[in-house]
C-alpha cells in the first residue's frame, strides 16, 4: 500500500500549530482513506530523517507540516524541512500551506539563498502557500517548484456553538513576533473592563516548558481553546490563529498585525465575515469593536477554504 507521512508535525505547545496538525491530519484521512497514513515529529526531522530512507519508497508522498515558518525566524522547522527535501530528492514533496518570511538582515539574506538552492533542485516539490503576499515570494524565489494559492489549512474547520457569551477574551504576542506595546495592551484591557465589564486574558501557547503535546492531550488542548471563544462574547488579539479560531467558532474579533504580513494577508480570507475585523492601530479599535458586536447573522462556512486545499491535494496526489 502505497503510504504518506505526515513530517514536521509539532510537539510543543502552540495551540495555532496543533490546530493545523489535526486539521492536516482530518482533511488526509477523510479524502484519501485509501492511504496509509503515518506522522512524524517536528524534533525528530533533523535527527531522523536519514533513518526514514528505508521506510519510505520512491512512489510514497511526503507531506510536510503548514504554519508560518518558511524563513529565518524559526531556525528548527526550517533546517528540517530543508534536510527532508535533499533526502528524498525522487519522491513528491507537498508542504501544507505556509507563509514565507526572510528578514531582511544579512542572515535573512543568506538563509533565503541556502532554502532557494535546496528547494529549486527538487524536481517534484509543490508548495501552498497561505495568503498572497508569500505565495508572490514563492513564486518569485522558489521558481522550479510549483506553487499554489490556498487558506491557512485551520480554516476547514468548523468549531461554530451556539452557548451564552460573556467578557472579553483577550489574546496577545509575548514573543519575537509581539509589536503590540504594553502600554497599548494596558489601553485594550481598560476599553473591554469598560464596555464589557470583565475580561480574561489567555494566549494561543501553552508556554515553552511545554515539550511533547499530541493524541489525546492535543485534542483536549484544543477542545478547552474552542470552547474558551465559544464562550466569549468577543476576542481581541494579534496572533493569525487568534482570528482564526475567532472565525471558526463565529466569535466577533478585532485583530492586529504581528510583525510580518501573515495576518494582513491571511485576513483577506476573512474580510466577508463581517463579524472579523482587522485594525492598523489601536485609535480604530473602539469603532471596530462597535462594529463586529453589533453583526446581527455570524454564520462561519469552511467550504471555500476545505475545496482550495482538496484540489490542491486530489490534483497532486491522485
Amino acid at each position: 500500500m502505497k503510504k504518506l507521512i505526515i513530517m514536521g508535525i509539532p510537539h510543543h505547545g502552540n495551540i495555532g500549530d496543533n490546530a493545523i496538525a489535526v486539521a492536516e491530519e482530518e482533511l488526509i484521512k477523510k479524502i484519501f482513506p485509501q492511504y496509509k497514513l503515518y506522522k512524524m515529529q517536528e524534533k525528530y526531522l533533523d535527527i531522523c530523517v536519514n533513518r526514514a530512507k528505508n521506510f519510505i519508497n520512491d512512489d510514497d508522498i511526503i507531506l510536510l507540516h503548514g504554519g508560518g515558518n518558511i524563513g529565518d525566524t524559526y531556525e528548527r522547522p526550517e533546517k528540517g524541512r530543508r534536510e527532508v527535501i535533499k533526502t528524498f530528492p525522487n519522491n513528491k514533496i507537498i508542504i501544507f500551506p505556509q507563509t514565507a518570511y526572510f528578514s531582511d538582515t544579512e542572515k535573512g539574506k543568506k538563509e533565503l539563498e541556502i532554502s532557494k538552492e535546496i528547494y529549486n533542485a527538487h524536481k517534484n516539490l509543490i508548495i501552498m502557500a497561505r495568503e498572497e503576499k508569500s505565495y508572490q515570494f514563492m513564486k518569485k524565489h522558489f521558481y522550479n517548484n510549483k506553487i499554489y494559492l490556498t487558506p491557512d489549512i485551520v480554516m476547514t474547520l468548523n468549531k461554530s456553538l451556539n452557548k451564552d457569551r460573556e467578557g472579553v477574551l483577550l489574546l496577545f504576542r509575548t514573543d519575537k513576533e509581539k509589536t503590540l506595546e504594553d502600554q497599548k495592551i494596558e489601553k485594550i484591557k481598560e476599553i473591554a473592563k469598560n464596555k464589557f465589564g470583565k475580561y480574561v486574558m489567555s494566549d494561543m501557547n501553552l508556554g515553552s516548558g511545554i515539550v511533547n503535546i499530541g493524541g489525546k492531550k492535543r485534542e483536549e488542548v484544543l477542545n478547552n481553546k474552542f470552547e474558551q471563544f465559544q464562550s466569549s462574547k468577543i476576542a481581541i488579539t494579534d496572533r493569525l490563529h487568534g482570528m482564526i479560531f475567532a472565525a471558526i467558532t463565529e466569535t466577533p474579533c478585532v485583530v492586529f498585525g504581528n510583525f510580518n504580513h501573515k495576518i494582513s494577508e491571511s485576513y483577506k480570507w476573512l474580510k466577508k465575515l463581517e463579524y472579523i475585523q482587522f485594525c492598523d492601530n489601536i485609535e480604530e479599535i473602539e469603532q471596530a469593536i462597535e462594529k463586529v458586536t453589533n453583526v446581527k447573522s455570524k454564520k462561519y462556512d469552511n467550504k471555500f477554504a476545505e475545496e482550495a486545499i482538496i484540489d490542491v491535494l486530489k490534483k497532486e496526489i491522485l
